[in-house]
């Protein structure tokens, strides 16, 4: 055991034993390529050996990658080796990844023929340390050997499996924000914990056919472990297009599979839905944004009971909250509109005031969280960590209310409430009637200085096909329900921007907004 390295058994651990248990059985599936649990284990077993030769434990290696199955092979071998995997979201800017391999001083960066052109500033950049920069499609490398040449390393079981449990395993970092990223640090411990809520409080089973269309640096990447623990087939959805998950469902028997609410949207609007055999879905889980009220119906109508939605945030790994099918329903039948749900079994949540005092149940708090899984702070940034993790419970800036049983509706995020005459309005709420209204798509609403009433809101939505986008119908629907929370501008778009990981892009229509603010001006 190197020095200064834990002992302990982390997720590599728990990884390998399961490869043992389903050998045979089929573990990975993407294009015509597949995998079984021995063979996926042994090109992790090789991976791990030969970064583990090359890389002290605690090193950082950035995994930019399209979906791939490398994407998954690197996540379990860089966990093998002792060395902190950093996922970055193929979708970003090259200066976004500089900003992180900077961030991080990360020693090497995987990446694929479809992240290739964003690595220009990464070569240019070459300094004292050196960054290992190797594709995992090509020969191509830098400083370094090829990832061909991993792959046939012999496998020294001595160098394999040296963190322990509360050494870093990850650093996962937050999207969305400006000036220098924030890294979020989870432990081999947190990451066992997420995946042990999911298969105490998931209808998780070993026969499932799990298919991943989300980007595998985030949230899709982490429901890959509790079923591949489980013993399930992962099937990676090629070019994450909902044509292909929707012919995988019919030619493969998709059980289940996860997205963001953005992802749902275009598939129960899908033209040619109905052409597609969809009767082996089982279960469907979604979440990480507001899921418009059309989007929610629609998806009941279509695929029946069988939705999930889970509430996290990088902070607090996915696994804090979630919805059951059942609960999707109130007493009366008719569907829960904005609910997060409950906590999970082994998770505590707590909605404060300001003055960190617990709110009285149906009055709006905070989402505090503690538990097992919460994040051991941001990666040398302890003044910011302090802000959020205090006494021990993770202040997660979202607003919500909870009832007498628990059931917790989300009302939107602290820093997006705006005060328009003397009244706080929420986001969320005004957003969630918006998307009821027959004519819309999405929409997203967002607060702007205003000289009559201190802030205005200010509402952008897409209209469902065929649909006109005058505004004048869409106030009569909402004006009745909102009353003078009513936003005070509508701009209707052909579709909403989103950001890397799927999601409205807020950020994106502000600066839209004050650009034409400006220019009237």
């Amino acid at each position: 055991m190197p020095e200064n390295v834990s002992s302990g058994a982390p997720v590599s651990v728990f990884t390998a034993q399961a490869a043992r248990r389903f050998a045979p059985q089929t573990a990975v599936i993407h294009g015509r390529q597949r995998w079984s649990f021995a063979e996926f284990d042994t090109v992790v077993e090789r991976l791990a050996s030969g970064l583990a030769e090359r890389l002290p434990a605690g090193e950082r290696a950035c995994v930019f990658l399209s979906n791939r199955p490398e994407c998954m092979f690197l996540q379990a071998a860089l966990e093998r080796a002792g060395i902190v995997r950093i996922p970055v979201n193929a979708r970003l800017t090259a200066h976004e990844v500089a900003a992180i391999v900077a961030d991080s001083e990360a020693a090497v960066l995987f990446y694929d023929a479809t992240t290739a052109d964003r690595l220009g500033p990464l070569m240019q950049a070459q300094g004292p340390r050196l960054l290992w920069l190797c594709a995992v499609d090509s020969d191509a490398r830098v400083n370094g050997p090829a990832y061909a040449d991993l792959l046939t390393a012999s496998v020294t079981p001595e160098r394999l499996h040296r963190a322990g449990w509360d050494d870093l395993c990850s650093i996962n970092y937050t999207s969305g924000s400006s000036g220098r990223p924030k890294g979020v640090m989870l432990t081999h411990r947190n990451w066992v914990a997420v995946y042990r809520n999911m298969l105490i409080d998931r209808d998780i089973r070993c026969d499932d056919i799990v298919a991943h269309i989300g980007p595998l640096s985030h949230a899709s990447g982490t429901y890959f472990m509790p079923w591949f623990l489980r013993g399930a087939t992962n099937v990676i959805i090629e070019g994450s297009s909902v044509e292909n998950l929707l012919q995988a469902i019919k030619n493969m028997g998709v059980t289940v599979f996860t997205c963001v609410p953005t992802v749902l949207t275009r598939i129960v609007n899908h033209p040619n839905i109905d052409d597609y055999d969809l009767s082996t879905l089982r279960a469907i889980g979604y979440g990480a944004e507001p899921i418009p009220r059309n989007t929610l119906e629609k998806a009941l109508d279509q695929f029946g009971p069988i939705l999930t939605q889970n509430y996290g945030l990088t902070e607090a790994m996915m696994t804090c909250i979630t919805l059951s099918p059942q609960d999707h329903f109130a007493p009366d039948g008719s569907p829960r509109i904005g609910a997060l749900g409950r906590a999970y079994s082994f998770v505590e949540v707590v909605l404060r005031a300001p003055d960190g005092a617990p709110v009285a149940p149906g009055e709006i708090g905070e989402i505090t969280v503690r538990s097992e899984h919460v994040m051991a702070g941001y990666w040398r940034m302890p003044e910011e960590t302090a802000k959020v993790l205090r006494d021990g419970w993770l202040w997660s800036g979202d607003l919500a209310r909870m009832d007498e049983s628990g059931l917790i509706t989300l009302a939107g995020r602290s820093k997006e409430m705006l005060i328009s005459g003397g009244f706080n309005i929420y986001p969320q709420e005004l957003e969630a009637v918006l998307t009821s209204c027959p004519r819309i798509l999405e929409a997203a609403v967002i607060g702007v200085p205003d000289p009559k009433w201190g802030e205005a809101a200010v509402a952008f939505v897409s209209t469902v096909p065929g649909v006109s986008d005058e505004v004048a119908p869409i106030i009569e629907f909402c004006k009745p329900i909102l009353g003078f929370k009513t936003p005070k501008q509508f701009i209707v778009l052909p579709s909403l921007p989103k950001n890397g990981n799927g999601k409205v892009d807020k950020i994106n229509l502000r600066d839209r907004l004050s650009a034409e603010m400006r220019h009237e001006q």
